[in-house]
């Protein structure tokens, strides 16, 4: 005898055609839906929440890969002062030590408390 294991998908595949054409009414409301709120089809979610990266049917069509790649981090440049100028650097900061950034303040020295007085 036969183990309906094997069957089991097939199976699957019979209950989920029964409907025919009338199942395709809610999937493509709900792909409709998904794709006014996030601008992506419910396929697409699935695929790019599996493989966590950022992938799209319309990249297709633009002749692009299905999925996009991870972008390169870009570091910050970094800015400081100059005689009458801001200089902005990708590299590393000449000088040693490297001048402050134009957004850091000098370190302010502690505030006293204000004396208690008596009366």
């Amino acid at each position: 005898m036969r183990s309906p294991a094997p069957l089991a998908p097939f199976l699957f595949l019979l209950i989920a055609a029964l409907p025919g054409c009338d199942a395709l009414g809610p999937i493509v409301a709900v792909n409709g839906v998904s794709l006014m709120l996030t601008g992506r089809a419910v396929p697409d979610l699935l695929v790019s929440g599996v493989s966590r990266r950022d992938c799209s049917i319309a990249y297709l069509d633009a002749g692009e890969r299905y999925c996009r790649t991870e972008p390169e981090p870009v570091a910050a440049p970094r800015c400081t002062r100059s005689l009458g100028s801001v200089d902005c650097w990708v590299g590393p900061v000449p000088g040693n030590p490297p001048p402050r950034d134009v957004g850091d303040a000098r370190p302010a020295a502690p505030v006293e408390p204000w004396p208690e007085r008596v009366l």
